[in-house]
């Protein structure tokens, strides 16, 4: 087959959307099929470029069957509405030239969100009779909508229509949990829902087996986006429960919520809160394995419990116990391998008594986190390729 990817985020950027993506194209070439990814010049999140990229429209790079071509966008580190409009905008319309320029394309696979590139590349896909398979990572606009960066209404209904027309037109739709199948299959009005959860970095299951830190505080580590949806302002009020305990919380990203939440910080006077950059993505599992315990959080919304974050799949495989602060689908996930402990969302109370229990019982913390490793073995990400190859193989036959 010749797959068509539509990443608008890829590596080397760091981040869930590009493992989930790099993982499938890396791997559908590795099996002989021929892969072309179209995706940004890399500039995320911080609306940067990284060095050597900007100042061309295109920049394409090949690795024997897979081809990447990295398209200029308008990167801006300053995110008001318009320029957010622009960056996805300049993207969508480079991706939909590149679609229509393609040659000898089976079937396109393309990731949401963001929704722009899926919807015009599509449309493209589908004038040119290229099957469209959608790979739906977060429900889009609802979650936009619940947690309140989309309110124009008439603006709603209008991605709403879009993403009915775009599951009804789609040969398949991949989602990463069951209910955003149960969703997706609502919406287009037939079961076109394909379940392809995330799944623990193939290289992080890999890793030998290592010993937590044993020297200096408990650290809880997180990484990763510093955004609405994760609710981390749970972090804070937790260090400030623990002050006196020898506990540290270190978050490694960036986002739209880390300058605000630095702020307070600075406000309560937390000592036990550390904050740093992101990193590349070759650095992630260093940092991983630096702490004694993964911080697995959402913000504490209905919608939000249909979510599993990346986060919990890669915690389970560098055989550290997850702290998953969040109800419904990462809940039982953690529960059922009883790879972690669960507390309520956004319950900084809670958080602060998980913290304190696994720190006082070193039993314990490795017990969850050999369970949590074990698991990660049977839901690598390189074991949803071939449900993924299979996938993209019967839409090329509708």
């Amino acid at each position: 087959m010749h797959v068509l990817v539509v990443s608008q985020y890829f590596a080397p950027e760091a981040g869930a959307t590009q493992n989930r993506m790099g993982t499938f194209a890396e791997a559908l070439a590795s099996r002989g099929h021929t892969v072309t990814v179209l995706c940004e010049q890399p500039c995320h999140p911080a609306g940067v470029f990284q060095p050597g990229f900007g100042k061309r429209p295109q920049v394409t790079e090949r690795r024997g069957p897979l081809t990447i071509h990295r398209l200029w966008v308008a990167a801006s580190p300053r995110k008001t509405t318009l320029r957010r409009l622009a960056f996805y905008s300049t993207f969508a319309a480079g991706a939909a030239i590149k679609t229509a320029m393609a040659r000898g394309v089976d079937v396109m696979f393309a990731t949401t969100p963001p929704l722009p590139a899926v919807l015009a590349t599509a449309r493209v896909a589908r004038l040119k009779r290229i099957p469209v398979v959608v790979d739906v990572r977060d429900l889009w606009p609802a979650a936009a909508t619940a947690l309140g960066e989309l309110e124009n209404r008439r603006i709603v209904r209008f991605f709403e229509r879009a993403e009915r027309d775009l599951y009804r037109g789609a040969a398949r739709v991949t989602a990463t949990t069951r209910p955003f199948c149960e969703h997706i299959d609502r919406v287009a009005g037939r079961p076109v829902g394909v379940h392809l959860p995330n799944g623990a970095l193939d290289e992080l299951v890999a890793l030998p087996a290592s010993d937590p830190p044993s020297d200096g505080p408990f650290t809880v580590g997180y990484a990763g986006n510093l955004g609405i949806a994760q609710g981390l302002g749970i972090v804070l009020d937790a260090a400030d429960r623990l002050r006196e305990a020898p506990v540290r919380f270190v978050l490694v990203g960036d986002g739209p919520v880390k300058s605000e939440l630095q702020e307070r910080a600075r406000a309560m006077n937390l000592h036990n809160v550390e904050f740093r950059p992101g990193i590349p993505v070759q650095q992630v599992a260093a940092f991983l394995q630096s702490t004694n315990a993964l911080l697995v959080p959402l913000r504490d919304h209905p919608l939000l419990a249909d979510f599993i974050p990346s986060k919990l799949y890669d915690a389970m495989a560098v055989g550290r116990p997850a702290i998953v602060a969040t109800r419904g689908e990462a809940a039982a996930l953690t529960q059922k391998h009883d790879a972690g402990l669960v507390v309520a969302p956004e319950d900084g109370a809670g958080l602060a008594e998980a913290v304190a229990r696994l720190q006082a019982d070193p039993v314990l913390a490795r017990t969850l986190a050999a369970n949590g490793r074990a698991a990660a073995t049977t839901l690598s990400r390189s074991r949803q390729v071939d449900r993924l190859e299979e996938t993209l193989r019967t839409a090329c036959s509708t």
